[in-house]
């Protein structure tokens, strides 16, 4: 009983840390491309694939851990419960590193209002400062921290809107090609997307320390 217990409970600290790993690799990156939107601006591209591959990387081992304690008999439903949203926080993360990529392989673009310039840079900090707290709450089970996440995914959304409409309002003035706009647009919502994804691994992850967590190593299955 007692060495089932102790076994699951160091299976789960691996998973966490490989969670963090994840979260630590998306800020990587994200602070690897935030030079990418601008024309001619130099980043380390590379790096930043090669941060990406290993997120994927570590996305695949959890699914697979995963599956594999799932299939011991007699877990308890709250470890059951856990393992689900370890898994699905990890894929949460995998998108993360998906939608920068996506805003690399869009960028860089040609011309870039100044208004639309400082709405993205302000993306770059907001997604930046949601993955350090992320990083946080994960680390030193900080439920303020994670639960400060998902409030400040409501600011990304309402700056998606804002520099959606500074952005069409340049294209019905003739400011802006509609390459770029098009491009700037794509990218928005990309952030948006991006801030989501790292909200629902914070809301995930904070479910798992209220309900899960304290009951993994009370549980002798």
């Amino acid at each position: 009983m007692l060495t089932r217990t102790n076994f699951l409970d160091r299976e789960m600290n691996e998973l966490k840390e490989r969670l963090l790993l994840m979260v630590e690799l998306s800020h990587q990156m994200l602070q690897l491309g935030s030079k990418s939107i601008v024309l001619h601006a130099t980043f380390d591209k590379e790096g930043t694939l090669h941060a990406e591959r290993d997120i994927n990387t570590i996305n695949k081992v959890i699914q697979k851990k995963v599956l594999e304690l799932l299939s011991y008999e007699q877990l308890a439903l709250k470890q059951v419960k856990g393992l689900f949203l370890f898994s699905k926080i990890a894929r949460d993360l995998e998108r993360v590193g998906d939608h920068i990529i996506n805003i690399i392989v869009i960028a860089p673009v040609e011309e870039v209002p100044e208004m639309v310039s400082q709405s993205y840079a302000q993306f770059m900090k907001n997604v930046g400062q949601m993955l350090e707290a992320l990083i946080r709450g994960i680390k030193e089970e900080d439920r303020s921290a994670l639960k400060w996440i998902y409030e400040e995914d409501a600011e990304v959304n309402q700056l998606n809107r804002k520099s959606f409409k500074l952005i069409t309002d340049s294209l019905g003035m003739d400011q802006l090609a509609a390459d770029s706009g098009g491009k700037l647009i794509l990218m928005s919502r990309f952030f948006e997307r991006m801030a989501d994804h790292v909200s629902n691994a914070a809301k995930d992850y904070r479910h798992y320390l209220k309900d899960c967590h304290s009951s993994i190593s009370r549980n002798s299955t």
